[in-house]
């Protein structure tokens, strides 16, 4: 009994962190917004995108071949004229977060 119990508590302080990671869309567009504004249009409600021709947030998730897994790997190499942020596993899923929330239905 006392071994079940003992499993039980280390199996839910084990779960516990993955639970309570849940990505945060809110922290994810006032990321985009302070990091990624600068080059990228990341307003859902932009009319465009600007003049440079980087892709605007919108349409990124509009891309259906855009994933979670291809944000990821975007973020976490440089690439084109991005700057090399390191962005933490938290920063990563909160910022995708976002990017997909704003996909069309």
């Amino acid at each position: 009994m006392v071994k079940t119990m003992r499993f039980g508590i280390v199996l839910a302080l084990l779960l516990l962190p993955a639970l309570a990671g849940a990505a945060d869309l809110e922290r994810g567009r006032a990321l985009a917004e302070r990091w990624c504004g600068n080059c990228h249009v990341v307003d859902p409600t932009a009319p465009s995108g600007r003049a440079d021709g980087l892709p605007t947030f919108p349409a990124i998730a509009a891309n259906p071949k855009i994933t979670p897994a291809s944000l990821r790997g975007i973020m976490s190499a440089p690439h084109g004229r991005m700057p090399d942020f390191s962005l933490g596993a938290r920063d990563q899923d909160d910022l995708i977060a976002y990017i997909l929330s704003l996909r069309p239905n």
